[in-house]
């Protein structure tokens, strides 16, 4: 009875003994000239076969080749790192190496090591452990053969500490070889996705069993290659430590490959118009891909991304009732480096291409479904609005653009598609610019109710950028003071009637309901407020130019601004500076490319736009009404001879009033 007790104990004991072997398939090992035979023994389980190699004492056994057809392990005193050892290809036999014997790290805190390395850290060459004419030692290979004390190898013969050996320097008598821990050799990247390191133990110093065995665990990952009992991570879990660096990794931009784990742009919608939730966020979608646990997924705010390795970047939304959502709209980069780039000439009219989707990468929605409606696009006679292909029924200038679907956030927006070249002076097609923020150098004091259209545009309760008040419940601003074109908004907020930033505590704080991103190369947004700013704030509207507008040069204009001047007075405060107006001409040799899009002003030394307050309008007087001319978009020094760069808002005026129409108060 009490043998048959124990047997459990034993047959578990033999299972285990193949974690501690280093599996190479269709492999075998030889040596012709080792000096020790190898041990034949025949129709054995290969669970036998590691017990017996690892305690047979009579026999040092290092590895062992197992036939599969005939069941016969071959027992060898020698592994891979032995003089003469070749390994050798054979589909008939699987080679088995203990792992102590061929790692060069250490396992574990007890300094056991059974490598081949024989010199110390500071490059002394190693005394044998059978020599003690340098250094008098009593730890010799005969009397302590468990200890494996072969030639000079390094050693722990207590197994406390790191290996060491007595030195061949008759002034340096003990010294450590300086090996390193397994978990030190190979440095985890990210969350160890690719990680091909020789730890085979816990963090709790339990061993890992072998990813081809389904003992004791059963596991779903046999079939992926996963080498003996290392630890690695096939379905890209989080991590419970620290993972140092970032890699090196190939990003994309604009496009998917591989993996899609390198996409790092800037799409933050799903295929059906749902934004995205942002990744530090916990509402309404609770979850652990938190970009502290992921630093090199760049999780930030509510890009697509892909931190667990699923086939495609995607996001949490921000519908309660749909937790994720692939963002499938991306293209894959091979597939966009065979299309053909679509374009169209003039305003887009004559377009009729198949394009059917927006540039934020929104399928169009059926032009069908808005004929009967009030919508006086529907039914123009002139265009043939086909399925849901791009078109400009409108004669855009801006080129041509689709509705939605009903589900997205967007009603309607223009296509990625270029323009042909023209030999007219036009605004160049380019992406966005990157964040400069801009404030007033010089200037006066805003008093009375001038600049009461200016607004304060903040993120987190904190001043971030100017903008103005062109309808009620509409602000214009600059592109840059937001990261996308669909960015999660509820940490941004507006304030009207502000003259100074650290009143703002006693003003309103009015939410975002929409953003509206302008044509492409604009650098405008629009912001639909959730409700119209309170007159009790003091808070007016300015009159928007009529399109194609043109102030002649030298009128006197004024730009409003808060922030930074420079030690030249009045900080916090509404300022308003005098700037004149250039020449389109002298404007546009300044600025290179510059176009209509764009106005220049100002150029006086000392006064002018610095840092902090991009988004600011450009006010000039045309028949004792004051006008917006121009949205700041600085690029210049702060308060420079050199004119400041602004939006022509008279060049987009279109499209304003377009975007006013589709989404009325």
């Amino acid at each position: 009875m009490l043998s048959l007790l124990s047997l459990p104990g034993f047959c578990k004991e033999r299972e285990l003994s193949l974690q501690k072997y280093e599996k190479t398939e269709s492999s075998w090992l030889v040596c012709p000239t080792c000096p020790q035979a190898t041990r034949v023994r025949k129709r054995k389980k290969l669970e036998w076969c590691a017990s017996r190699c690892k305690k047979d004492k009579k026999f040092k056994c290092r590895a062992f080749n197992f036939e599969k057809l005939s069941r016969t392990c071959h027992l060898l005193p020698f592994d891979r790192l032995s003089p003469g050892a070749q390994t050798q290809n054979n589909v008939n036999f699987t080679l088995y190496e203990r792992k102590d014997y061929i790692r060069e790290c250490i396992v574990g805190t007890n300094g056991q090591y059974r490598g081949r390395r024989s010199w110390t850290k500071s490059n002394i060459t190693c005394q044998a452990w059978s020599d003690n004419s340098i250094h008098d030692h009593t730890y010799f290979p005969d009397q302590s053969p468990a200890l494996d004390l072969r030639e000079n190898f390094c050693r722990s013969p207590k197994n406390q500490g790191r290996p060491w050996c007595y030195t061949t320097d008759p002034n340096t008598r003990v010294e450590e070889c300086g090996i390193p821990q397994c978990s030190e050799e190979v440095c985890m990247t990210c969350n160890g996705e690719d990680y091909q390191g020789r730890v085979d133990q816990t963090e709790s110093g339990r061993e890992c069993q072998r990813w081809d065995s389904q003992r004791p665990h059963r596991h779903p990952y046999r079939d992926k290659d996963l080498k003996d009992s290392y630890c690695r991570n096939p379905d890209h879990r989080l991590r419970p430590w620290y993972s140092p660096g970032d890699p090196s990794v190939n990003v994309t931009t604009s496009c998917v490959q591989g993996k899609a784990a390198d996409y790092r742009g800037t799409v933050s919608m799903t295929p059906r118009g749902l934004t995205c939730q942002r990744w530090d966020s916990q509402f309404p979608h609770n979850h652990s891909y938190l970009p502290q646990n992921y630093k090199c997924r760049d999780l930030r705010e509510n890009y697509c991304r892909n931190p667990d390795g699923s086939d495609y970047p995607w996001c949490f939304t921000t519908d309660p009732h749909q937790r994720r959502a692939s963002c499938t709209q991306i293209p894959r980069c091979d597939a966009l480096a065979s299309q053909k780039t679509e374009c169209y000439r003039d305003n887009g009219e004559a377009y009729q291409g198949t394009l059917s989707m927006t540039r934020s990468g929104i399928p169009c929605g059926d032009w069908s479904h808005h004929i009967n409606s009030r919508d006086p696009h529907s039914v123009e006679s002139h265009v043939l609005l086909e399925k849901n292909y791009c078109r400009n029924p409108d004669r855009d200038k801006n080129g041509p653009w689709c509705y939605t679907s009903s589900s997205s956030r967007l009603a309607w927006d223009y296509c990625e598609l270029k323009k042909s070249s023209a030999k007219h002076l036009t605004a160049p097609s380019t992406s966005c610019i990157v964040h400069i923020n801009t404030r007033i150098v010089g200037g006066h004091q805003v008093h009375g109710s001038d600049g009461s259209w200016v607004v304060s545009i903040q993120r987190e309760n904190n001043h971030l950028c100017g903008g103005t008040l062109v309808r009620e419940d509409w602000v214009l601003t600059d592109q840059q003071c937001f990261t996308s074109c669909v960015p999660d908004l509820k940490d941004y907020s507006v304030q009207v009637g502000l003259r100074h930033l650290n009143a703002s505590s006693a003003h309103p704080r009015l939410h975002i309901l929409r953003l509206v991103c302008g044509p492409e190369g604009s650098n405008l947004v629009l912001l639909k407020l959730e409700r119209p700013a309170p007159v009790s704030e003091g808070a007016t509207s300015i009159q928007l130019p009529v399109r194609e507008c043109h102030i002649r040069e030298g009128t006197n204009c004024t730009m409003y601004g808060w922030g930074e001047t420079k030690n030249t007075g009045h900080e916090e405060s509404l300022k308003a500076v005098t700037m004149p107006m250039v020449n389109n001409e002298v404007c546009s040799r300044l600025k290179d490319g510059a176009g209509d899009s764009r106005v220049c002003a100002g150029g006086k030394r000392g006064e002018g736009i610095c840092d902090k307050d991009n988004g600011g309008p450009l006010v000039c007087q045309d028949h004792q009404r004051k006008v917006i001319i121009g949205v700041s978009v600085q690029r210049t020094k702060c308060a420079s001879s050199q004119p400041a760069l602004f939006v022509n808002v008279a060049f987009y005026s279109d499209w304003i009033y377009k975007v006013f129409k589709h989404y009325p108060s």
